[in-house]
């Protein structure tokens, strides 16, 4: 969902070779162009309009500006499995732009640690692990990524800005789907060379499923890269979320599988970022923790990397057998009572969820075991967050089919201050519905590696979702997340907001 910032090359084309500072359109501007509904719109010609209806389809400057700031996690992977994920943060008022690089191995690699960037309307700024940095090639650098990087995000409704030229080209069919091809150029500065996109707008949906692009200040004219999206619906607006570039001919056609992938996850509009956050003095990489979702995102981004062929083939039928299974839909969900149960804690002492329920909301989530990365990565970012669920009235109890001897080490090992309840054979997973069987494949695979059979004390292959549930006092679900892939969490903090709102 979702920074990974493109390569230096590839992402100047973003800039379309226009310097920030006497070119950047404003929004006043561009709404005039693509958002006029007190009069007819006049198009220069077929390629023009094909263009408009296509913006107006995911959403326009106008309606993208209106939800004032967003942010999202950015992930950037080129072919050699170089990576770089970035908690990114804008301000459409101004194209403010921030991002806090947690994992950087093509951006500024030469610096260990987080690395900060910003652009607060004025002036650009570096930091590591908090630190300025006034180094001025890393700052060129920082010039370069801010704008690009906001650029990427709003290149659908900006390729209404003026100044932009329009021509249909032609119609073609690719897999069976009909197209029509738009070139898009712009006004030369200086005589500048500038770059071309050709737009590949699908007949049916109205939007760029795939485009050409060139690289003017590289020189980089002759030989296109060749850009494919993928889109998710977020708030009303659709956006390219998955994308994937490599070099092209001019008809779209690419050799071998060198694709550079960027994905976009956990996006939010509507944040309450303000100006000030933006600027170099600000402390938003030290208040606003790093995200459980990029933890796991950068989790997910290094098994890709290390793991063979054959093992991210059988975790991804392994997901994929869980999805068809229906156990998301069948699970207790919001508005079912939560069954009751009495539980046996890391001590031995038991816990009987009727009793904590007395004292406020119960947030009830599943650990499939200490064995797995995700979930101790879950488990430590609950233990940060936990604070904030008590100040809301409400108790954290986790619960992890792992015998009692097994579980007390994850919650050493992990230095949990709440409730570690052993659910030996998964029988209060099985009443709330989330309990799945592994593939034999992986089953084979996480028993080979780690013995789960002997951490469960049972060989039923057996395991829950990473299910986390809250549960009101009159015991009613309130709310529920269930997800089929076990990478996919709760984020810690988006409980805190519900519990604060209900």
């Amino acid at each position: 969902m979702k920074i990974t910032i493109l390569t230096f090359a590839v992402a100047s084309t973003i800039l379309f070779s226009c310097d920030i500072k006497e070119e950047r359109i404003s929004i006043e501007n561009t709404e005039k162009t693509e958002n006029s509904t007190d009069e007819e719109v006049q198009f220069d010609n077929k390629g023009h309009q094909l263009v408009y209806d296509m913006v107006q389809k995911v959403g326009n400057y106008k309606t993208l500006s209106a939800k004032k700031d967003v942010a999202y996690t950015y992930t950037y992977k080129t072919p050699d499995n170089q990576t770089d994920i970035s908690n990114e943060r804008y301000i459409f008022n101004g194209e403010l732009s921030y991002g806090k690089y947690e994992q950087h191995e093509r951006t500024l690699a030469q610096y260990n640690g987080a690395i900060e960037q910003g652009y607060d309307g004025n002036e650009f700024w570096l930091k590591n692990n908090g630190e300025i940095i006034d180094d001025e090639k890393s700052l060129a650098r920082v010039k370069f990524n801010r704008p690009t990087n906001f650029y990427w995000f709003t290149m659908m409704q900006k390729l209404l800005d003026p100044g932009l030229n329009y021509e249909l080209l032609e119609e073609v069919n690719i897999d069976n789907q009909a197209y029509d091809v738009v070139k898009v150029t712009f006004d030369a500065q200086d005589d500048k060379p500038t770059d071309i996109y050709q737009l590949y707008i699908n007949k049916e949906t109205q939007l760029v499923d795939q485009f050409l692009f060139t690289v003017a200040d590289f020189g980089k004219m002759e030989v296109p890269n060749l850009m494919k999206l993928k889109y998710e619906e977020v708030e009303g607006i659709l956006i390219p979320t998955d994308r994937k570039y490599q070099k092209s001919t001019w008809n779209a056609e690419v050799e071998g599988n060198q694709w550079v992938t960027v994905n976009w996850s956990n996006i939010k509009f509507n944040t309450g970022l303000t100006k000030a956050d933006f600027k170099k003095e600000n402390e938003m990489g030290t208040s606003n923790k790093t995200s459980l979702k990029s933890k796991l995102e950068e989790k997910k981004a290094n098994f890709e990397t290390k793991a063979s062929d054959n093992k991210k083939r059988a975790y991804r039928e392994g997901i994929e057998s869980v999805e068809k299974s229906g156990i998301v839909s069948s699970a207790k969900q919001v508005g079912d009572k939560a069954p009751n149960f009495t539980l046996n804690n890391a001590l031995g002492n038991p816990v009987e969820l009727k009793d904590v329920l007395k004292k406020g909301k119960v947030v009830l989530t599943w650990y499939r075991g200490g064995w797995c990365p995700y979930c101790n990565l879950t488990l430590h970012q609950l233990q940060e967050e936990l604070p904030n669920f008590k100040a809301n009235g409400a108790t954290l109890i986790a619960l992890t089919p792992e015998l009692p001897d097994n579980s007390i080490s994850t919650a050493e090992k992990n230095d949990l201050e709440f409730e570690v309840l052993s659910d030996i054979g998964n029988k209060v997973a099985h009443e709330y519905g989330i309990v799945f069987k592994l593939t034999d494949e992986v089953a084979g695979m996480y028993n080979e590696s780690f013995d789960m059979n002997a951490y469960n004390g049972d060989k039923s292959n057996e395991l829950p979702l990473a299910a986390t549930f809250i549960i009101d006092e009159n015991g009613e679900i309130i709310y529920a997340f269930l997800d089929a892939d076990y990478r996919n969490r709760a984020e810690p903090s988006e409980i805190t907001e519900f519990l604060k709102n209900n």
